[in-house]
């Protein structure tokens, strides 16, 4: 019984494998470089600082909102992944948790900056505890991604390839957020 469930993936079955993996990449890919646009406009516009400056405090809702935006479309690409390989989906259903709580994270960082703005009070520790729970399921995710990785049992060359390849799509990635207007309460 051991030994048929150590069959080593090749051929075809490798293949699918090779595509689900270069899609997944795609998507994390995406949410990186949505992520590091939103850091940049923190680094940009210290949030303590901008609460004297509504032009500031403005374009850190706007990233807040993209970033949000992002992590829904993020959702929205993945559910439309058409298929998934057997030994994978606790990999897929790994990646999807995590990037639901993600977007719940992403959505509550917008609404806490627009409360900033408009002067109402905000949860910080809820805020917390969502980026906390975002990032143990990313961590979960990942420790998936690395058992299914070491049953393809890929050379370094070939996962570098695949993130080589995931990183200049999203590179070329042309989404763009819907843009929303809005005007600070003073």
């Amino acid at each position: 019984m051991g030994f048929f469930s150590k069959r080593k993936i090749q051929g075809d079955e490798l293949l699918n494998y090779l595509d689900f993996l270069g899609e997944e990449w795609k998507f994390r890919a995406f949410q990186e470089k949505e992520a590091s646009a939103y850091t940049d406009a923190l680094t940009r516009f210290d949030p303590k600082a901008a609460a004297k400056n509504a032009d500031a405090y403005a374009e850190l809702a706007g990233a807040a909102s993209r970033l949000a935006q992002s992590a829904a479309e993020l959702i929205r690409r993945k559910d439309a992944l058409k298929t998934v390989p057997d030994k994978a989906t606790s990999c897929y259903f790994a990646w999807h948790a995590a990037y639901t709580d993600y977007l719940a994270w992403a959505l509550a960082q917008a609404d806490t900056i627009e409360d900033k703005m408009a002067g109402n009070p905000t949860d910080a520790a809820a805020l917390k505890d969502l980026q906390q729970k975002s990032e143990q399921s990313r961590a979960e995710a990942e420790t998936e991604e690395q058992k299914l990785l070491k049953q393809l049992d890929l050379s370094q060359a070939d996962i570098e390839q695949l993130h080589d390849r995931a990183t200049q799509a999203a590179a070329q990635d042309t989404w763009r957020p819907r843009v929303i207007t809005r005007k600070p309460k003073r």
